[in-house]
């Protein structure tokens, strides 16, 4: 009897383990999900803005430009990500949202008017630590927009 109270409890144990590290608003840290397979990972379809909250490292492949992207809640959506952009030279405030896997990015130079748009999706196999999509500028001053591809990772993934 005292033989299978043991491996019971362990499994007890380990059920509870499993359901407290999967309820805390850390489980999809990136370190909560080092080295996960895809069936570890969560259903990047349900994460919520406030999971993406932190630092971004940001990479523009035909623009060559690297930089980062910090995220936090909006200050009047709270639903709703506000970020600071930095690459190349460029400084600027970003709102948006993500919704069933999908990120959007509105991007502004100063704070009124629209610059850029940033429109992705959340990586599956990198438990939402990756983000791959487009941004493109609208076009200005007789200038045609710019469009690339572009890579988010969590800092430290």
């Amino acid at each position: 009897m005292t033989s299978l109270r043991l491996p019971m409890a362990a499994a007890w144990i380990a059920a509870l383990c499993l359901l407290i590290g999967c309820a805390s608003p850390s489980s999809t840290s990136p370190s909560a999900f080092s080295g996960a397979t895809d069936a570890e990972c969560p259903d990047v379809t349900q994460l919520r803005s406030a999971q993406l909250y932190g630092t971004w490292e940001l990479e523009m492949a035909a623009t060559g430009q690297r930089g980062q992207l910090t995220l936090r809640q909006h200050p009047e959506f709270t639903e709703s990500l506000r970020g600071e952009l930095r690459y190349g030279a460029h400084r600027s405030i970003a709102s948006g949202d993500v919704e069933a896997g999908e990120f959007n990015l509105d991007e502004s130079l100063d704070g009124k008017s629209l610059y850029a748009f940033w429109s992705g999706q959340l990586t599956p196999a990198k438990c939402g630590a990756e983000i791959r999509g487009t941004w493109q500028t609208l076009p200005r001053d007789g200038k045609p927009s710019v469009e690339s591809p572009f890579v988010l990772r969590r800092e430290g993934w």
